[in-house]
């Protein structure tokens, strides 16, 4: 799949549908098999380095201010294969969001 940006950018970046939900979905890195990522990431307990594409967490919480500034509900739902831990990653873009732009 395309990038996040990319993705958004291709629908006009509108959400399109008409329960003024979405849903993010973090999952195996681009480029990298489900195999591969499991093998690297397991045991989950760390992030693991070069694993998460910093990319993804600065377009996370870019299309999350797009959400809101729509009325949009907004979940983003992180596999720990996407970097290593979820919950880190969850902190990561908590920060990028709550940073001042």
């Amino acid at each position: 799949l395309p990038s996040l940006s990319r993705q958004f950018n291709l629908s006009g970046r509108k959400f399109l549908n008409a329960g003024k939900r979405s849903v993010i979905r973090l999952m195996t890195p681009r480029g990298m098999r489900y195999q591969d990522a499991y093998a690297r990431a397991h045991p989950f307990s760390a992030m693991v380095d070069g694993m998460l594409n910093p990319q993804m967490v600065d377009e996370t919480a870019d299309i999350m201010r797009a959400a809101i500034a729509d009325d949009t509900q907004i979940n983003v739902i992180i596999n720990n294969r996407s970097g290593g831990n979820a919950p880190i990653i969850a902190q990561k873009i908590a920060k990028e969001f709550l940073a001042d732009h």
